[in-house]
């Protein structure tokens, strides 16, 4: 009996899924649980036809990231701090400081946690930082620190 999982199922496999099972696990237990349903062949196409979409859905959103990212690393991102009368910095520069100058340059929306430093800076001039965009998609990017 074909049956589509209309939730994750530990051990069968994840919503979405056309599985072959045992007509009294299907009957008794997936579909009297509300996890699957009896597999019709328009239930079939319906469900190929969303995962096609899905999938170009994807891609779209892949080229587009991967666009920023170009861009992204051409730019150098200045982040502007309070320095003493020798040089030194008030406080470091931290993940929110560069994820703001980022967003306030190139009007994204990242959070802190997207961005990735070796520690925080703590001296004046260019440094490297890494944003995650996506999962695969890391950016290195240049951050120039500079006095107010």
């Amino acid at each position: 009996m074909k049956v589509i999982l209309l939730k994750d199922v530990a051990g069968q496999g994840k919503k979405g899924e056309i599985k072959d099972v045992s007509e009294g696990f299907g009957r008794n237990f997936l579909i009297a649980k509300g996890f699957a349903q009896i597999a019709t062949s328009e239930i079939i196409a319906k469900v190929e036809k969303e995962s096609k979409e899905a999938e170009t859905k994807k891609l779209k959103a892949n080229e587009k990231l991967q666009a920023l990212k170009q861009a992204l690393e051409k730019r150098t991102f200045t982040v502007k701090v309070k320095v003493g009368d020798k040089g030194q910095i008030f406080s470091g520069v931290h993940e929110k400081d560069v994820a703001k100058a980022v967003n306030d340059k190139m009007a994204l929306a990242l959070e802190k946690n997207q961005v990735e430093l070796d520690g925080v800076i703590k001296a004046l001039g260019e440094h490297q930082a890494k944003i995650k965009l996506d999962t695969g998609i890391v950016v290195n990017v240049r951050i120039k620190v500079g006095s107010e």
